[in-house]
């Protein structure tokens, strides 16, 4: 019968070629009329590799999840029938020589294991399409170093961490195209709509996800993951159709953390690509952009757990489609991606398997050097006790990071809180404070997690350069040099409740202190419970509430039935409860100090013109975080909205013109409407006359600020053109960390504290505004973690990052810095929460 055979080593060793051979597996190019032409639905990807599953003791394919949509997530593993029966064995054996598996398999196989990775930006479809065909290649290929190959290692493919994305584009190309081909560049299916297939349900960018986990395709890929830890793993992406094929090795910045032994085998494994491009006299790059440094990628995060982590990059992405005539002349078909592909993948296995003792050894060195040697500068973490530890913990345990609860009481010297970079401190460790060991086999995914500014060699960088998850979750951090044993349990010690409410108590308190507040307040509001809120601290018989606590007293909920049950369901333990609303001094329940809270109605935009990721970062925090319902409207759509049936407007960010609809936001606010505006949306407001933020408070600060740039422009006129993209960055920055001065007296703040971290991810800036509160700032002399441009860091002193704006009946709140941006700065979704739902009845800004 005649095949499509698998790719040999030689001058045509990846050439997709005819061959005879005694096998029932039809190729996808058989199996499928359009295969190489048209791209494949995920279902229809899925049955392909069911039926070589079907036919092939080679191929497993296994479930492992699904996706927000319902669609299932696989893996394949593939390998000779021997290492296919004994796949159990191999992956406990890796495990156990790692020490993350502590009971040694009665019977242990080494084996090189090759993971790659495909689609997780779904309209990059060719990565998806070309695993048909390096599947089939391998499960059918009957040539001797094929068979060492799959002798010598265990591959896992991953065929679309995005199925979601994936079939967005796909259908929608499907519904754009007909049976002739569209090469030219204007035709619609090379034009993809908002918000296109490369993030899934909402909106999220997966490959930026790898280490915070805030997305449920991430949660079970990640732990299917860390099941097999591979020695190797290759990301598969497109970038623009005129670009040629970038492999690794990648550029600067590497983490200081990336050992000799990773650098040296991106070269090598390169280099192989190289000969193999170079025979077909195609073209290819390296070194010059993707970094291996920002820990969320899918390069970084396998780097960081040992492995060789890369990241390949084929022409094409949806501007792409089918085929699409290049600027050379040349056309790029859905085929040549499979061919490249192919070749790029198989190159990948050959250079896992016959690398495999040394991958292997250096593999079980990288964790034993993380037990017996870290690396990192702090050998003990010390997190304190709060509210937010249980979500911490809860990233620990999905990084498979070893951590303990403390069982004693101990005074400690010479720490150094994280967020200050000063040592020589003492700490009082208490029960139920979380104790974090450096020497662990996870040590190097814990050090680059924790490090609050790490070491960069080149500031050029395609990411973020500081990412603290301490200062990202608010908490009390504190390292030790040393490795510092303190007792601990599994579990934190729970002291039981105290708690006790009489059936006729007048009033249900909660602190607000953590994002779990705003969750328990939004579950109160949709029950239809009236609640207040304290904006000053009093006490009631000693019992202290504290600015932000949340009070449902019986008079406000009347119409309530059995409120005292219902409020107990919701508050949990943090409830607590009075008798009488007469303070100690002054501060009565029933006075100014306690301000009744209005139920968000909430409205927000998405469509063309608002950033993808953006719009879905409000869509998420609402619908899966927070809980709370939030309507959503296409800006195009925004003039018909009835703005009175909602009281909140948050506007993400984005490129769309809020001016065209001015008048309305405006007359919308000063009649009692709650305006948000998150990063970029903040410039927007300008457009609004008496609702915009100004960039200079005064005159003379922004005439200062224009001759300071009109003297720097006449400075440069002269500068070469070989720079320009280091002075480029000296007025931004990819992403950095800020130490802001709180206001804690203003509800914006609340549960927070004195100071907060804001992660500050563009170039904006605000002077100190007049007419408004100035809740966050940022001071002289600022503490900041990351890389900052020269120009751009001077410009910051004495700017706000956060503040209102009191507008007639209404209210603006401007956050120059997003605090929902990816969602996983823990303490910027406190900080959101705080915008929505304390609605302040506070006017004056003086």
């Amino acid at each position: 019968m005649i095949k499509r055979a698998c790719l040999s080593i030689g001058l045509a060793i990846f050439s997709i070629v005819l061959y005879s051979q005694v096998n029932t597996i039809k190729s996808p190019y058989e199996y499928f009329e359009n295969y190489g032409k048209a791209h494949t639905p995920h279902h229809e990807v899925i049955e392909y590799l069911k039926y070589v599953d079907d036919r092939s003791e080679r191929v497993v394919l296994e479930k492992y999840g699904k996706s927000n949509q319902g669609r299932l997530l696989y893996t394949l593993i593939i390998s000779n029938a021997e290492n296919i029966k004994n796949r159990e064995v191999i992956r406990k054996t890796n495990l156990y020589n790692i020490g993350i598996e502590s009971v040694q398999p009665t019977i242990t196989i080494e084996k090189a294991l090759v993971w790659c990775s495909f689609g997780v930006h779904g309209n990059e479809a060719g990565t998806t399409e070309s695993v048909m065909n390096i599947v089939f290649q391998l499960a059918t290929a009957n040539d001797p170093k094929t068979i060492q190959w799959l002798n010598d290692a265990v591959v896992i493919i991953d065929p679309s961490l995005n199925p979601d994305g994936y079939d967005r584009y796909t259908h929608w190309l499907r519904n754009v195209t007909g049976d002739l081909m569209h090469p030219g560049v204007y035709d619609r299916e090379h034009n993809e709509p908002w918000p296109t297939g490369r993030y899934n349900h909402y909106y999220f960018d997966l490959n930026r996800d790898w280490a915070w986990q805030t997305q449920v395709e991430s949660q079970q890929r990640n732990e299917r993951y860390n099941s097999w830890m591979p020695h190797i793993h290759a990301d598969f992406h497109e970038m623009g159709a005129n670009e040629n094929y970038y492999f690794a090795p990648a550029a600067e910045p590497y983490h200081t953390y990336i050992t000799p032994f990773q650098r040296d085998f991106q070269t090598r494994i390169g280099k192989n690509h190289g000969a193999y491009f170079d025979q077909k006299g195609w073209l290819y790059w390296t070194r010059e952009v993707f970094d291996l440094f920002y820990p969320s990628y899918g390069d970084t995060y396998p780097t960081y757990n040992g492995a060789i982590g890369m990241t390949y990059e084929q022409a094409g992405n949806s501007s792409s489609g089918r085929s699409i005539e290049l600027d050379n002349g040349d056309t790029l078909t859905i085929n040549d991606k499979i061919t490249h592909n192919t070749v790029v993948a198989l190159s990948t296995i050959e250079m896992g398997a016959n690398n495999a003792k040394e991958l292997i050894d250096n593999f079980k060195k990288y964790f034993r050097e993380s037990v017996s040697n870290p690396k990192g500068k702090y050998k003990t973490y010390i997190i304190k006790n709060s509210p937010s530890n249980g979500r911490l913990s809860q990233l620990l345990d999905r990084h498979g990071i070893q951590y303990g609860y403390a069982s004693e009481k101990r005074s400690l010297s010479g720490a150094t809180l994280i967020g200050t970079k000063s040592g020589n401190q003492n700490v009082n460790v208490e029960n139920g404070d979380i104790i974090i060991q450096a020497s662990q086999p996870k040590s190097m995914m814990l050090q680059i997690l924790m490090e609050e500014d790490p070491a960069l060699s080149d500031s050029l960088t395609y990411d973020i350069t500081a990412w603290s998850v301490p200062l990202a979750y608010g908490s009390q951090c504190y390292g030790m040099l040393s490795s510092t044993k303190i007792a601990t349990s599994i579990k934190p010690i729970v002291m039981a409740s105290s708690r006790v409410c009489d059936e006729n108590a007048s009033s249900y308190i909660m602190p607000w202190n953590d994002l779990t507040s705003a969750k328990k307040l939004g579950q109160l509001h949709r029950t239809g419970i009236k609640a207040r809120m304290a904006v000053k601290e009093t006490s009631f018989t000693g019992e202290v509430v504290k600015r932000g606590s949340i009070v449902v007293h019986r008079a406000d909920n009347k119409r309530i039935p059995n409120l005292r049950q219902e409020v107990l369901n919701i508050m949990g333990e943090d409830c607590r409860c009075l008798s009488s609303g007469f303070s100690d001094k002054i501060g009565d329940i029933g006075g100014s100090y306690f301000e009744l809270l209005s139920a968000p109605k909430v409205l927000s935009i998405a469509g063309e013109g608002t950033s993808t990721t953006g719009a879905g970062e409000v869509w998420h925090f609402f619908d899966r975080v927070l809980k709370y319902p939030v309507t959503i409207t296409e800006w195009s759509n925004f003039g018909s909205v009835d703005l009175s049936q909602y009281n909140t407007l948050v506007l993400p960010e984005g490129r769309y013109n809020v001016g065209e609809h001015g008048k309305a936001i405006d007359a919308w606010v000063r009649k009692g409407g709650r305006l948000i505006t998150l990063g970029s949306a903040t410039s927007q407001l300008q457009a609004i006359d008496g609702v915009g933020v100004e960039k200079y408070a005064i005159a003379a600060e922004r005439d200062a600020a224009t001759e300071s740039d009109s003297l720097a422009m006449i400075k440069g006129r002269t500068n070469p053109y070989d720079g320009m993209d280091r002075r480029y960055i000296s007025q931004s920055t990819a992403g950095t960390i800020i130490k802001n001065l709180v206001d804690e007296t203003h509800p914006l703040s609340f549960g927070l504290g004195k100071e907060y971290y804001s992660l500050k991810t563009n170039d904006q800036y605000y002077g100190l505004q007049k007419g408004a509160w100035n809740v966050m700032t940022v001071p002289q002399n600022y503490w900041s973690a990351g890389f900052i441009g020269t120009g751009l860091k001077k410009k910051l002193e004495n700017t706000v990052s956060f503040g209102t704006k009191n507008i007639d009946g209404g209210q603006v709140i401007f956050m120059v810095d997003n605090p929902l941006f990816r969602g996983f700065w823990d303490r910027g979704l406190l900080l959101f929460s705080n915008a929505i739902f304390l609605n302040s009845r506070q006017r004056s800004n003086y």
